[in-house]
């Protein structure tokens, strides 16, 4: 794609131009007698800037739910198949694919003690359990452990086995951990393994992605693709588990949706828009991120008899999804024909007469072709706009306004060396005296800066405490209402209670709850904190340019009597005035530090943990022995355990509200102190920053040259040449930013 290719290629002319600019320092130092002289904060941006353009990437989250046909969209935008359809629900994998110099697959397992905690959770009150010590946590590498699992699920009723909620999921999970050990036991460490396939064993991966019993391991994937279809520093994760019935990988994939800077919605024209549609699309708009997607409605000609009839459930699905999204535009075309027509020559046999078959249908296919241009016209247009923000608010600003700086000192010295000695001392004096404007104006900001940074650190705290306060906060009043509105009613059990014993059910009585708390978390609650973080994030923003705001006028006049004075000296300098003042956004400042805030799904991690820790502590396995010596009678046995039931819920709710609380406050710290405070800080020291290398421009040490030339009076003619050849950089510089910034602003 021409606008990844872009991307790439505009990267390279940053880089250029900063390899520029420090030649232009090192060209000044060889002026006789600045030898040892620096550009301060100049030189030290630009020696910077590399690695900060290498990490700069660009994220376009692919999702929707199983089988709409997310991998099969991925492949035909790749052109190639790449990806194998998902490992189904009992895992989530996020799929990144970006640029390589070699087709690669980079798979990252989960380390030990992540599959060891992923299991307790599962084994939370499960049945069977006389094979493990309570004193001991779980340990899949123990055979005992192994063992005793194996044996504890093959005693389970059929009916908890087969049937398709809770509990069932966490037989598949264990199950399929089971499985797979003896392919994993070799690689898995104590921290997290990778391993790569490459070349002609890449498609060997397949063999782990497509595989439930191994999938389960994964952390995520990347892929290396060498191709034009994938530009530089351009990132596309296909998120299996968008849908899934674990409420922990939802977790996960919000993570990835909250740095990702597109979403791209598939859906299926098989099923059209599902509940399971509504249900995420909702969770998205909560997270405030549904202004930023397209939506793909991925045709399978098979399906429709007729193109009227794909017209039809066309206007249906744009109507629908416009409930969610005023004026959502659908694109509706056929990956999996634009995959086949792209690899025409090397489909099965199969395949190429299916293909064959569908370009049978002109209207159809002709429909499928306009429509899949204009997404890519609409797709190239975002990461335009997203390249464009991304390169210029982050990067070339900044080169502009030192290339503009060290034009400014070139012109200055030039006329400075062309006077007798008497002359350039009094014009650098004067120079100096105005410059103490600029040195105080930054002094005064800084200080404003190093008063305000613990006041906004105070405002926000306030915020998050009042927001997740454990005992009063806005999200823990949600969850206590929803933990105490969970409807139980014992007497729905009583069929489970005589087919599978007290042990099996109280598994299913927790496991439910727990699902219903975990996916109340995930959709409603997990939301709400990311708009949360969202807004503090704008508060600190605007905190501090709000201090900055009233200096912009005092930098302005400082800088028009700066020119003024160049003027009554004779020196000409571009006076086209400083840039805009301001901070990089919070994205842009957390993508160059590599900070984050809290993962969603570690803080659920958190809570299950703790929450299984404290009901095995109940001792629910003593309950039916505890009633019978209590009640001191004779008791139907089916009574006593939906007395028993009845009583253990309640101690599930007391018991979760109190790990739940601990948790919640712990994520409210490092929210606070780990996240939010740093962000405080990153910020003020940005700006700082900024009007430094700003100021820096008109207040440069303009009189060191006069100092030291003039002392050697024959270096004149070899400094008056340097300086001229660094004139004509600094011109040439300018005007590729300027050549630059046009190509970055106007869309390809």
């Amino acid at each position: 794609m021409n606008t990844m290719d872009g991307y790439g290629i505009q990267k390279q002319a940053i880089l250029g131009i900063n390899d520029g600019l420090l030649a232009l320092f090192r060209t000044a130092r060889a002026i006789p007698g600045l030898a040892d002289y620096s550009f301060g904060d100049w030189e030290k941006t630009c020696a910077g800037l590399p690695p900060l353009v290498a990490e700069e990437t660009i994220r376009v989250a692919v999702v929707g739910p199983i089988k709409s046909g997310k991998s099969t969209f991925l492949n035909s935008l790749l052109k190639g198949d790449f990806l194998k359809r998902g490992a189904g629900v009992v895992t989530a994998i996020v799929t990144r694919v970006r640029s390589g110099e070699r087709l690669k697959a980079t798979l990252y397992y989960k380390s030990w003690s992540e599959v060891n905690e992923d299991m307790e959770q599962a084994l939370v009150l499960f049945p069977h359990q006389s094979w493990r010590s309570t004193e001991e946590r779980f340990d899949i590498r123990r055979e005992r452990d192994r063992m005793g699992l194996k044996l504890a699920l093959s005693a389970l009723n059929a009916e908890q086995r087969i049937s398709d909620d809770a509990r069932n999921r966490n037989m598949v999970l264990l199950s399929c951990y089971l499985q797979g050990y003896d392919t994993v036991n070799r690689f898995l460490t104590d921290q997290q393994a990778t391993r790569h396939y490459e070349n002609e064993r890449f498609i060997e991966h397949w063999n782990f992605s497509g595989n439930e019993a191994l999938a389960v391991y994964l952390r995520d994937i990347q892929i290396d693709i060498h191709s034009d279809s994938v530009g530089s520093n351009i990132e596309i994760a296909d998120c299996q588990g968008s849908d899934s019935s674990n409420p922990l990988h939802l977790a996960m994939i919000q993570d990835y949706l909250r740095v990702a800077h597109l979403l791209i919605y598939v859906v299926s024209s098989r099923t059209g828009l599902r509940q399971a549609d509504i249900k995420f699309l909702s969770m998205i708009k909560k997270m405030g991120i549904l202004d930023n997607i397209l939506f793909v409605l991925n045709c399978d000609f098979s399906e429709h008899q007729s193109f009227e009839d794909l017209k039809l459930l066309i206007g249906r699905v744009s109507d629908e999804l416009s409930l969610m999204k005023s004026g959502a535009d659908v694109f509706a075309f056929s990956a999996l024909f634009n995959l086949f027509r792209s690899q025409d020559g090397s489909v099965a046999e199969k395949d190429r007469q299916r293909l064959e078959h569908w370009k049978s249908d002109a209207e159809m296919v002709g429909f499928s072709d306009r429509e899949t241009e204009r997404f890519r016209s609409a797709f190239d247009e975002i990461l335009s706009r997203k390249r464009y923000a991304l390169l210029f608010q982050n990067h070339v600003e900044r080169l502009n306004a030192i290339v503009a700086g060290m034009g400014h000192w070139t012109g200055v010295n030039q006329e400075i060396l062309s006077r007798d000695a008497t002359s350039a001392r009094q014009i650098a004096e004067r120079i100096r005296r105005h410059q103490e404007r600029f040195a105080q104006i930054l002094t005064a900001l800084q200080s404003s800066l190093s008063g305000i940074v613990p006041k906004v650190k105070q405002e926000v705290g306030g915020e998050v405490n009042r927001f997740l306060d454990p005992g009063s906060g806005d999200v823990m009043r949600g969850v206590n209402a929803f933990i105490s509105g969970y409807r139980f009613d014992p007497e729905a059990y009583t069929e489970a209670l005589q087919s599978a014993g007290f042990s099996q059910t109280l598994y299913q009585v927790f496991q439910e709850f727990k699902q219903s708390l975990d996916a109340f978390i995930t959709e409603q609650i997990n939301p709400e904190i990311i708009r949360f973080i969202t807004s503090q994030q704008i508060l600190i923003r605007d905190q501090l340019e709000s201090i900055a705001t009233p200096y912009k006028s005092l930098i302005e006049d400082a800088y028009a009597e700066f020119c003024s004075l160049m003027a009554s000296l004779g020196i000409s300098i571009d006076c086209r005035g400083p840039g805009a003042l301001g901070i990089p956004s919070v994205e842009n400042l957390l993508r160059s530090s590599g900070l984050s805030h809290p993962p969603l799904a570690s803080a659920m991690n958190y809570t299950a943990r703790i929450r299984t820790e404290a009901i095995l502590r109940l001792g629910f396995y003593r309950l039916v022995t505890g009633f019978k010596k209590v009640l001191k009678k004779p008791v139907r046995r089916g009574e006593e355990d939906l007395r028993a039931l009845k009583e253990g819920m309640a101690r599930m709710r007391r018991e979760t509200q109190d790990s739940l609380m601990f948790h919640l406050k712990d994520y409210q710290e490092n929210l606070k102190f780990k996240y939010l405070f740093h962000v405080i800080e990153m910020a003020a020291e940005r700006l700082s920053q900024a009007v430094t290398q700003q100021l820096q421009a008109y207040s440069a040490d303009f009189g060191a040259l006069s100092e030291r030339v003039i002392i050697q009076q024959g270096d004149k003619e070899q400094a008056a040449a340097v300086l001229e050849e660094m004139s004509r950089s600094c011109r040439r510089i300018g005007e590729q930013i300027s050549r630059l910034k046009q190509d970055i602003s106007t869309p390809n």
